[in-house]
């Protein structure tokens, strides 16, 4: 590391952080994340990671010495990158910002990974591992901010540019406004005219296919996607959030205990998704670990994937790449958009959508408390015809489909990620995820497998 701050020049960050710091909650992967705002107690390795990142002086070594200004508030001064920029492989960006001048609101560095005109992939993000936000650097600190950019395996050949600045997050969120700092001076940079200064130009290869052929899988993608039956029930389940409804107890249950790129999740943060059908609707019943449930929209088609949520994203059949997605938070918000092609319309557009879901969703212990909690239970009944279906699809029909869970904890890590499918950072990428089929019967259970009951709390408000 290099040389930290002092301890006693540290203790104005930690004011500033007990008063108003809102940790990173977001890929993400599947789109802008902001954090559930909070105030927090930092441990001693949260402390100790703000100091060794909140610099003096840049390191004399530093790769690619720049000279950026964004306004006069902050100059990047430079940039370091560690690791190999091939498909499958993940590049840890480390750049250099020097305060010249307080930035007041919420705001956060963004970074798009961008193959021009065919592929973006965002991380935004506070400094520090989203331990330290841009409201809180102080005149004179030179703050150290690195994050890990993940290529996916199927990333398009060619160049593809990272593309960086500082967006205004608190106006995005109050009113869908867009204001970034201008990058008053790019140096030896190319700054483009919505003032995204183009920091590096990575060609990207598929290393053993640079010329175009399939792309090789990351270390740990499934070489097949998983299938899933989708048994048929004689008798609806009561939608209450609880696990024990007799119509339940004779579905198998689908594992989320992978992360995106195919690594295993960690077994606390594992969930389990039970999916059936009848005439009228398609019905899940999703169990989440979480030893602190957090999730602080309560409005619906809010940026729920910002804090505790699960995931459902469905293709719909016969509508030439339509899809859904849909998500349920603790707090019993919901978010349903619908997509007429891959990311298309804009999210914002696509969450205009009502699909007239019937969910509950019950926690065993307190959402947004003080932790010890022990997960939630997510119980919706999805019309067909709401997805706009003439009725529910013919036995053995097959649904492109993927299931993922996000944890508070971390939004732009795929450690605290889980993914049924594990197909890479587009969590929107159904091509090669998993495979639901429309089924004639309930599966039989093995008993082993029998779900415990959910806790007996009362459903959160929808």
């Amino acid at each position: 590391m290099s040389t930290s701050r002092l301890a006693s020049l540290h203790k104005p960050v930690l004011a500033a952080l007990t008063a108003s710091l809102a940790l990173t909650a977001a890929l993400g992967m599947s789109g802008c994340r902001r954090p559930a705002a909070q105030s927090i107690v930092l441990t001693k390795d949260q402390e100790q990671q703000i100091s060794e990142n909140v610099l003096a002086a840049p390191p004399a070594s530093m790769a690619n010495k720049v000279d950026v200004k964004f306004e006069d508030k902050i100059t990047l001064m430079g940039y370091e990158t560690k690791g190999e920029f091939k498909k499958g492989s993940t590049v840890d960006l480390t750049m250099y910002f020097r305060v010249d001048q307080p930035v007041t609101g919420d705001w956060k560095v963004f970074v798009h990974f961008e193959s021009p005109g065919k592929r973006r992939q965002p991380f935004d993000h506070y400094g520090v591992g989203g331990l330290y936000p841009v409201q809180s650097w102080k005149k004179g600190e030179i703050v150290r901010d690195t994050i890990s950019i993940q290529i996916p395996a199927d990333w398009p050949d060619g160049e593809t540019q990272v593309l960086i600045g500082f967006f205004d997050w608190g106006l995005w969120t109050k009113s869908e406004g867009t204001k970034r700092l201008k990058v008053t001076a790019a140096g030896d940079l190319k700054s483009l005219p919505d003032d995204r200064l183009v920091l590096a130009t990575w060609n990207i290869a598929g290393g053993a296919n640079p010329g175009g052929a399939a792309a090789p899988k990351a270390p740990g993608l499934p070489a097949v996607a998983p299938k899933y039956t989708l048994g048929k029930l004689s008798a609806a389940p009561t939608v209450d959030g609880k696990a024990d409804d007799a119509t339940w107890q004779n579905i198998t249950a689908l594992q989320i205990n992978r992360q995106p790129d195919g690594q295993p999740l960690n077994p606390a943060l594992a969930a389990t998704v039970k999916l059936a059908w009848d005439a009228d609707n398609l019905y899940l019943l999703g169990q989440i670990k979480d030893d602190e449930v957090v999730n602080s929209h309560s409005n619906n088609d809010g940026t729920l994937w910002e804090g505790d949520v699960l995931e459902l994203f469905l293709g719909l059949p016969g509508q030439d790449g339509t899809y859904v997605e849909l998500q349920f938070a603790p707090s019993g918000a919901r978010f349903d958009a619908k997509f007429t092609g891959h990311r298309q319309p804009a999210w914002e557009e696509a969450a205009k959508f009502e699909s007239g879901v019937k969910h509950v969703v019950v926690t065993d212990g307190t959402a947004n408390g003080d932790g010890a909690d022990k997960g939630f239970v997510v119980e919706a009944a999805i019309p067909w015809k709401g997805l706009g279906l003439s009725g529910a699809p013919e036995v053995g029909t097959k649904l492109a489909a993927n299931l993922y869970r996000i944890d508070n904890k971390g939004t732009h890590n795929l450690a605290f990620m889980g993914a049924w499918a594990s197909v890479g950072g587009d969590f929107h990428k159904l091509d090669g995820a998993g495979e639901l089929t429309v089924g004639d019967a309930a599966p039989a259970l093995p008993a082993a497998a029998a779900p415990a009951a959910a806790p007996a709390a009362a459903p959160a408000a929808k």
